[in-house]
């Protein structure tokens, strides 16, 4: 079996778990004419079209980010087979701010005790119901991932602005339930090419959500009013959804060409560049829809309204500012973390 078709069985787990069906065009590949790869691609798509906006990342984070990164562990455990299998919803806990916002440096400490790894310290996910995730720990002088349930003891979940009771964990002395081999950010790491790979699927389809948001408020300003009294004929506010409508149409462009773009392996500075303008033009769009809704008495736009709270849209990739570091360390504006 293939990347492509064990993935493929995975996102089936995780939909039938959230008593969905997989896309009826992507259900068999063979039958389709498509590839594993393309039934894969085109199930997602369909996810993305169909699905709130929570839904279709997390999924994507499963096969994009989370399936590639368990290569890297050569234990035999109960949990990493049924995430495998998607039977077990996981997250990534690669991308918790820090005082130098940078994925170089581990938020979570790891010591030794015995037969055990216990982990101390906190870490930012972004799946609402991810049941365990992938962090990395700082163990005998390198980078490890530490498989982390989020039913262990020592382990206590919480929530940050609008998102109550998920988002961030606290560990105090929790136990990991297995550890990767050695892994690294270099160009040629396993965190490099799956961050990479996962940044292009995911910007290339999570752009569809402000361009919609966009679409949104132009109707809803279009019916608010009369002839010059309509809101749509205010030139500032059509001016700032124009800004929101070209950069969202710039960025898509570049996301459709993924890293063809520009002839580009990973840990290259496009895929950065392109997933920094996706999760921006995300919040600005969220916070666009809800200055409008408050300042000018709009109904919400249906496709913001939707997919509330704003936490569940701008925690991906640990938000801009942590994208931001990471494509400048890539271009090397910023010092590399210590201990990295």
């Amino acid at each position: 079996m293939t990347a492509a078709d064990q993935a493929l069985a995975a996102l089936r787990g995780l939909l039938t778990g959230r008593g969905l069906d997989l896309p009826p065009t992507a259900g068999a590949s063979a039958d389709a004419g498509l590839s594993p790869a393309e039934a894969l691609d085109e199930a997602l798509d369909r996810i993305w079209e169909t699905r709130p906006f929570a839904v279709a990342a997390a999924l994507t984070e499963q096969v994009h980010g989370v399936l590639p990164l368990l290569d890297a562990f050569d234990a035999t455990v109960p949990l990493l087979d049924d995430i495998r299998a998607g039977h077990v919803t996981a997250s990534l806990g690669l991308f918790t701010p820090n005082a130098l916002l940078s994925l170089t440096a581990p938020a979570v400490r790891a010591d030794r005790d015995g037969g055990r790894t216990l982990l101390t310290g906190r870490y930012r996910y972004a799946v609402q119901d991810a049941e365990a995730s992938l962090v990395p720990v700082r163990l005998d002088g390198g980078t490890r991932l530490a498989l982390v349930p989020h039913d262990a003891a020592g382990v206590r979940l919480h929530g940050a602005g609008r998102a109550v009771g998920w988002g961030w964990a606290e560990l105090d002395g929790a136990p990991a339930a297995a550890l990767s081999r050695p892994v690294d950010w270099a160009s040629d790491g396993e965190l490099t090419a799956a961050l990479d790979a996962y940044a292009w699927a995911f910007a290339r389809r999570a752009l569809a959500w402000p361009a919609r948001v966009v679409a949104d408020l132009r109707r809803a300003l279009a019916r608010t009013g009369e002839g010059v009294e309509a809101l749509s004929t205010s030139q500032y506010l059509a001016h700032e959804l124009s800004k929101l409508e070209i950069e969202v149409s710039l960025a898509s462009a570049a996301a459709r060409f993924g890293a063809g773009f520009k002839d580009e392996g990973p840990g290259g500075q496009a895929a950065l560049a392109t997933l920094l303008s996706a999760v921006d033009l995300i919040r600005r769009a969220a916070r666009t829809a809800e200055d409008m809704a408050t300042e000018l008495g709009l109904e919400d736009a249906p496709v913001a309204e939707a997919d509330r709270p704003d936490a569940a849209l701008q925690a991906w990739f640990g938000g801009r500012r942590v994208v931001e570091n990471e494509l400048a360390r890539r271009m090397g504006l910023v010092q590399e973390a210590v201990g990295a």
